[in-house]
């Protein structure tokens, strides 16, 4: 008997998603308001595992990488001396320094995959698919409905429902590769309820993500856009739409009207919805950043008063010393860290993809979708601050667009279930 174990580079990537409510909710339940108490424990895990990873592995990783790394090293250091030295304790504000902690997690998966080869995406594209499916029919399944749209009842959070678009990406490129109907019809699938699920950050998202990855595919030169395949993709979804459209939606005008209320808040960010509530975050706190851009507020920004006001009762937000809880990831880390913090998370990844797309051109599908949603990522942000998980993208994407690609381990071939003793230790995974 044998047994392929190369099912086992998705395990890191699967246990990072599990820090998102769409797998947790399975354990915890879906009226939980925050993330549960045991879930750091979770967190720890995949930090000192990042850890190990980077040590482990540390010959695999690229020069700027191990840079990145180091850079990061010093940052840490010197909050922990700061820290020490201003409030007599190593780490006083744990819930700042995880801001960079979390990187870890980055890393740790960018060695693991450099070490082992990419993870088999279909596989995990598939388990995202089965956890996302199951928890909108078994949890959810009171936000499918037409009522549930129009009182903006949500199924999902923006982060969960933001994984429907790397979903999307991978089977749109498997459709358009090897001309898979059943992967167009889970495509087909993915899109409208990104729509229905109405997270309009999500939607731009989309919007960007998708004209992204056809592009690579097109500069790759890895698909042929036939007239068929541009017929199933856009006639199909045409007649569908157009059925939907006369049975559905405009026989119930509440659903009309709810769509416009949402095209409307996001082409009105200033003045109505959730984009004119981030502005006024924004103009809240903007003051604060440009006294300090470069390092930003760092520790003493958990010190600083609550700056962000209800606009219906003029009270905080929220209680001072819970943090600021900013809705914008480039805010977020201006405020704590100014100019130098967005760079410490984002320069080498785009100094990585740039490398690769000016180097060779030629990706794999499952490469061009990790871009695509990097991409999407960049905007993302400017709604809601990095979940955990996306960094563990992060990580991920890195190791897609590494260069060169290391060869894959043992771990490919088929390996005996039971060896015979004059055989290899049975490892799972060789050290």
């Amino acid at each position: 008997m044998k047994i392929r174990l190369d099912f086992l580079r998705i395990l890191p990537m699967l246990a990072v998603f599990c820090t998102c409510s769409v797998f947790w909710e399975f354990l915890y339940g879906s009226m939980v308001d925050q993330e549960p108490e045991q879930l750091k424990y979770l967190n720890y895990a995949l930090l000192g595992g990042g850890l190990a990873c980077v040590i482990l592995f540390w010959r695999y990783m690229q020069p700027i990488v191990k840079k990145w790394f180091l850079a990061w090293v010093c940052v840490i250091v010197w909050l922990v001396l700061e820290s020490y030295a201003g409030w007599n304790s190593w780490l006083v504000y744990p819930h700042v320094f995880n801001k960079f902690f979390v990187l870890l997690i980055t890393f740790g998966l960018y060695a693991f995959h450099r070490r082992y080869g990419m993870p088999p995406f279909s596989q995990l594209i598939n388990v995202l698919v089965l956890v996302l499916m199951a928890n909108l029919l078994i949890l959810h399944r009171d936000s499918l409905s037409l009522n549930a749209f129009v009182e903006n009842e949500r199924g999902f959070n923006s982060s969960s429902a933001y994984l429907l678009v790397i979903v999307a990406l991978f089977f749109l490129n498997r459709f358009l590769l090897r001309n898979s109907f059943t992967a167009l019809l889970i495509f087909f699938v993915c899109m409208p309820l990104i729509v229905f699920l109405q997270h309009r950050s999500v939607w731009i998202a989309t919007i960007i993500a998708v004209p992204v990855d056809l592009l690579l595919l097109r500069l790759a030169k890895t698909t042929r856009f036939s007239p068929a395949k541009m017929i199933l993709l856009i006639g199909l979804p045409a007649i569908l739409g157009s059925l939907g459209l006369t049975m559905i939606v405009l026989n119930n005008p509440e659903v009309v009207s709810r769509f416009e209320q949402s095209i409307d808040d996001i082409a009105n960010a200033d003045k109505q919805g959730t984009g004119s509530w981030r502005l006024k975050q924004i103009e809240s706190y903007i003051p604060l950043v440009q006294k300090r851009p470069i390092a930003g507020w760092r520790l003493e920004g958990f010190d600083v008063p609550m700056q962000f006001y209800d606009p219906s009762s003029d009270a905080p937000m929220w209680p001072d010393h819970t943090g600021h809880h900013f809705h914008n990831f480039y805010l977020d880390r201006a405020f704590y860290f100014g100019i130098l913090g967005i760079l410490l998370v984002l320069l080498v990844p785009f100094i990585s993809v740039g490398r690769r797309l000016l180097k060779s051109r030629r990706m794999d599908s499952d490469t061009a979708a990790l871009v695509a949603y990097f991409g999407s990522l960049i905007v993302f942000g400017t709604s809601y601050d990095w979940s955990t998980y996306h960094f563990g993208l992060l990580g991920l994407i890195m190791a897609a667009v590494a260069e060169p690609v290391p060869a894959p381990p043992a771990l490919d071939p088929a390996v005996p279930f039971m060896p015979e003793p004059e055989a290899q230790p049975s490892a799972l995974i060789p050290a």
